[in-house]
């Protein structure tokens, strides 16, 4: 048996809470599994990832360029990473982690200037995916700075220092 340490209550050896009372057991022989037994929605991890801006490609460029009625590509950026998706009914996913982001470029043509859009070039150190390009992406210069400061914040969360090769 644990007794509860706010009402006295006694609770069965693997209850993590008291059944009178409701609060957590922290008992001698419960702490443990007190601690352990709680969800982490009680004791949030700061660490959780973060969707900071999500988006498509803009419709009207879209269809000036293609001629297609459809945009079958999905943009999202999180506090570690960023993620292209791409098909229609077949779907492909390109992950990229933030940290091994080595660059962050903007482009915008004169047409792209007039549509208020532009396209973000990402440039990273990972192998299999060495360029991710963001096409017509909306109010592109926010979107390129609020991505370069979510790299640097992970950057710094993992103490990575940047350095050219020469």
């Amino acid at each position: 048996m644990i007794y509860c340490t706010n009402c006295g209550a006694a609770s069965p050896d693997d209850a993590n809470f008291c059944g009178k009372c409701g609060k957590p057991l922290n008992g001698a022989a419960g702490g443990a599994k007190a601690s352990s037994g709680q969800s982490r929605a009680e004791s949030p991890d700061p660490r959780t990832e973060k969707t900071l801006w999500e988006g498509k490609p803009s419709d009207l460029g879209d269809k000036i360029r293609s001629g297609l009625l459809m945009n079958n590509v999905h943009y999202k950026i999180t506090s570690q990473r960023l993620i292209v998706t791409t098909g229609l009914i077949g779907k492909k996913s390109d992950e990229l982690e933030l940290v091994r982001v080595k660059d962050v470029a903007l482009e915008k043509t004169a047409m792209d200037r007039m549509m208020g859009v532009g396209t973000i070039t990402v440039f990273s150190s990972d192998p299999t995916t060495p360029e991710i390009r963001l096409e017509d992406v909306p109010d592109a210069e926010k979107v390129k700075d609020l991505l370069r400061g979510a790299v640097r914040a992970e950057k710094e969360h993992y103490g990575t220092r940047y350095r050219e090769d020469l």
